[in-house]
């Protein structure tokens, strides 16, 4: 510290006011400790910062805080063994990440005095250099999606993807989409299977049209009428006759959605579609060819069906000369985001209003497993976009399924150990565990010791002697 002559004339009430006042109005943290790690001095802000209380400091030195590990690490410890400068990067328990330096005093002897301690908090400019990047790779996963709409990319409901999973799947669907084979697309409710068979269509450059039934959704004695159409009289209120959906589909591609539903008396006669191509109608004697493209899809085990006679081993075979299986979005997560914006786009082009994620909700919504898939997430983010009152979307506003569930802390039991244990040993792992659980949910060690009712250095000694993480 170099001093003006003002200073060196018998000022030195004057000077430790000055120096006093430095000390606690420095927004760093500040401790200096003598050569035995015992803290002499500290201010308010290394106490905020560090979020280590009073009490510790005032108790332990600073071997003994990395001894017990009240600390992960010390730059102050560092400097009493080598007597030399140290700046590490140390996350303290309340969350903060922060630039540790501590500089050794010496006398003329190389004698060690003191450490001075000074703790910068970098939490701020960590958590905005990461909202930064995560904010460059939302813009580019945005620009992505938007160029691909742009561009005409996106076919039917949007083939939207990034991950790479999806893109050796479509590329697989370009290779099938150039012959006219069956196809079984395969996946949980929701994956986009049916956007995916339109996306074949399409790339297989048939001139007709893109037929899609759920055979689940009409009733058996009306599905056959149907697929195969009828001729007038074929049936009582049958005044005219009517073309069916293989026709309709003729020189298109028809897509059997939900085929794991189709009636076992009908799968015999598509059995034969498929084989010959040849349809007559009910009640007519025309025989009909069909040039049609078959696409099926089910969230059912066809296998399993087909061994509990609830499905056709021959028409199964014969469906399943190209498969493709759709994973659910839980296990390509790279395609949640681009999923949400294209959506929040679709809505703001339609409704004119323009909304937006914070980066907390986003990450929130791509940890979510999604059960209902493609379909779940459209419905949350259209229903989050008309519920939500401002331009920006954050996680309170997301509907509550999507909320993780916090579970309480369930006790070890230890009935359920495999050798019995003894009482004390017993409440021992408890306490242990229950510590632990209590630390995990504290920002501070004082905080967790206002929870469980006991002074911060009754904390220190169980944390010590349970040897607590």
């Amino acid at each position: 510290m170099h001093q003006t002559k003002y200073f060196q004339a018998n000022n030195t009430n004057e000077l430790v006011t000055l120096i006093t006042t430095i000390f606690n109005t420095s927004h760093d943290g500040l401790a200096i400790c003598d050569h035995n790690g015992f803290v002499l001095l500290y201010n308010d802000a290394y106490l905020s910062i560090t979020g280590i209380p009073a009490a510790i400091l005032d108790t332990y030195s600073f071997i003994e805080q990395l001894d017990l590990h009240i600390v992960s690490d010390s730059s102050g410890v560092r400097a009493l063994q080598t007597k030399k400068t140290h700046s590490i990067v140390i996350e303290y328990e309340n969350g903060k990440t922060t630039i540790n330096t501590a500089t050794p005093v010496l006398d003329h002897n190389q004698k060690l005095l003191f450490v001075v301690g000074n703790v910068r908090d970098i939490t701020e400019l960590n958590q905005l250099q990461r909202d930064l990047e995560q904010t460059r790779q939302i813009s580019s996963t945005y620009q992505k999606a938007l160029e691909q709409i742009q561009n005409g990319n996106i076919f039917a409901d949007q083939l939207i993807y990034r991950s790479g999973t999806m893109h050796r799947i479509v590329s697989l669907a370009e290779r099938f989409a150039k012959n006219d084979s069956p196809i079984l697309l395969l996946g949980e409710s929701g994956v986009g299977k049916d956007v995916l068979a339109t996306y074949i269509h399409k790339q297989s450059g048939r001139s007709g049209e893109f037929i899609n039934i759920n055979c689940g959704a009409i009733p058996n004695h009306l599905l056959e009428s149907e697929l195969f159409g009828y001729e007038k009289g074929a049936f009582t209120g049958a005044n005219q006759s009517k073309e069916g959906l293989f026709e309709l589909a003729d020189n298109g591609t028809l897509f059997l959605d939900e085929i794991g539903d189709l009636p076992y008396e009908l799968q015999v006669k598509l059995l034969n579609v498929l084989q010959d191509g040849k349809i007559r109608r009910l009640g007519g004697k025309k025989v009909r060819l069909v040039n049609m493209r078959i696409i099926a899809a089910t969230n059912s085990d066809l296998e399993a069906m087909v061994e509990e006679k609830k499905f056709r081993r021959d028409l199964f075979y014969r469906l399943n000369v190209l498969s493709i299986t759709i994973p659910p979005l839980r296990e390509r997560k790279e395609d949640i985001p681009a999923l949400i914006f294209y959506y929040l786009n679709r809505l703001e082009q339609k409704y004119g209003i323009e909304k937006r994620l914070d980066t907390g909700t986003l990450e929130k919504l791509v940890d979510y497993s999604w059960p209902g898939n493609i379909r779940e997430l459209k419905n949350v983010m259209e229903r989050t976009y008309h519920l939500c009152d401002h331009d920006k979307i954050t996680f309170e506003q997301l509907p509550s399924t999507i909320h993780p569930v916090s579970n309480e802390l369930e006790p070890t039991r230890m009935w359920d150990m495999e050798k019995p244990l003894l009482l004390k040993e017993a409440v021992q792992r408890f306490e242990k565990e229950y510590i632990e659980k209590m630390l995990a949910q504290s920002s501070t060690m004082q905080e967790c010791a206002d929870k469980l009712g006991v002074n911060i250095s009754t904390l220190v000694r169980k944390k010590r002697s349970l040897r607590v993480k």
